[in-house]
């Protein structure tokens, strides 16, 4: 029997975001060895639930991360710096901070 669902997931960080839920409720309900239970004993919803705060804590934890390493990053470039003259002496600090 297939399951469907269908869920908007908007918001933190645009795109990245929901790109991170769809991948990841996907992975948390597939992976999930009582599916067939869920879908039997009507608690779906519960369950759905669960992966989606599962995954909402994980993307934060995965965006702890990439925010520490911009704020270790910014220390190093001297405040009022204009982004040109950044980008002249700093080239490996901002491209990283570009790519986060």
């Amino acid at each position: 029997e297939r399951f469907y669902a269908c869920a908007v997931c908007d918001g933190h960080d645009g795109a990245s975001a929901a790109t991170f839920a769809v991948e990841n409720i996907k992975y948390y309900i597939e992976s999930n060895s009582n599916l067939e239970r869920w879908l039997q004993n009507d608690c779906v919803e519960t369950k759905l639930k669960q992966c989606i705060l599962l995954t909402d804590g994980n993307f934060f934890k995965q965006r702890r991360k990439y925010i520490e390493e911009k704020r270790r990053i910014k220390v190093q470039i001297p405040d009022g710096m204009k982004s040109y003259q950044a980008s002249q002496q700093y080239p490996r600090e901002v491209a990283r901070l570009q790519e986060l």
